[in-house]
């Protein structure tokens, strides 16, 4: 817990997330950090998913890139993302190594508060939808990839911004999400997180 609050703390050296006063706690911005290279087709179906999941929750959603931002940048409400492993279904080459087992997204917690910052584990999320998707196709796999990893991050956004650690028993804030259904397009956030994330944003925790 240690290494994460150092690296949370070096981030927030070069950005830095100041209380809303024009329109409070209704806006965020997501700034994504990859560690490998990633695909911009999934990058713009990522933004969409987001925009589409939150916008029943009143909240506007911006995604940034953190190689992009200009230093010492300034965001209303900020949450951050580490994307780990290869967000991108360029197949990998011959001697990689990944495992779909384990969870694919993470939020962190100091003191029973959850942070705004987590992390995503593109391996899993890629390995996940290979099995269903198979072969061709490469620009609508592309665009599979990054709706689906807007979906995981949305859940993640769900816990951080209500402070929930609980799950519901239905949509993209359920415990666990198969392939099958993040790709069927018919996923969305419950009534019950949807009004959590709105006291969440009410109270800019």
């Amino acid at each position: 817990m240690r290494l994460v609050m150092a690296a949370v703390l070096v981030f927030l050296a070069a950005v830095r997330a100041y209380p809303d006063t024009a329109d409070p706690a209704q806006s965020v911005t997501v700034v994504v950090d990859f560690e490998k290279p990633y695909s911009t087709t999934s990058i713009d179906a990522l933004r969409d998913e987001l925009k589409s999941l939150f916008a029943p929750s009143g909240l506007k959603v911006d995604i940034r890139l953190k190689n992009q931002l200009p230093t010492g940048s300034e965001f209303n409400q900020l949450v951050v993302f580490k994307m780990k492993g290869a967000c991108s279904m360029v197949p990998l080459p011959v001697g990689v190594l990944s495992d779909e087992r384990g969870p694919l997204a993470m939020t962190y917690s100091s003191d029973g508060e959850l942070l705004h910052f987590g992390e995503v584990e593109c391996d899993r999320v890629r390995q996940s939808l290979q099995r269903v998707l198979g072969k061709g196709y490469p620009e609508k796999r592309e665009a599979a990839l990054g709706m689906a990893l807007g979906i995981v991050m949305a859940h993640e956004m769900y816990h951080m911004i209500a402070n929930a650690k609980d799950h519901t028993g239905e949509g993209i804030t359920k415990h666990s999400l198969s392939a099958e259904e993040m790709l069927a397009g018919r996923l969305s956030i419950p009534d019950a997180a949807r009004k959590a994330v709105q006291r969440g944003l009410g109270s800019s925790h």
